[in-house]
């Protein structure tokens, strides 16, 4: 299996352009959050309440 090749352009101002597509429906782009730089499912699905979060390390072992 190969890994996807990201892409992730910036002039350093508060736009940039991706590859990267939606998490959930893998349609349209993801959304890049540039302040931490991670990605969040598209501007449809977070309107349907889907997010990315990290689960905590004490919790993980219920998620798997």
């Amino acid at each position: 299996m190969k890994l996807a090749d990201i892409r992730v352009v910036t002039d350093g101002g508060p736009w940039a352009k991706h590859n990267m597509p939606c998490a959930k429906c893998g349609d349209k782009p993801a959304v890049i959050q540039l302040w931490d730089g991670t990605f969040q499912p598209c501007w449809d699905c977070q309107r349907a309440g889907w997010k990315t979060v990290q689960i905590p390390k004490y919790l993980r072992r219920f998620f798997r």
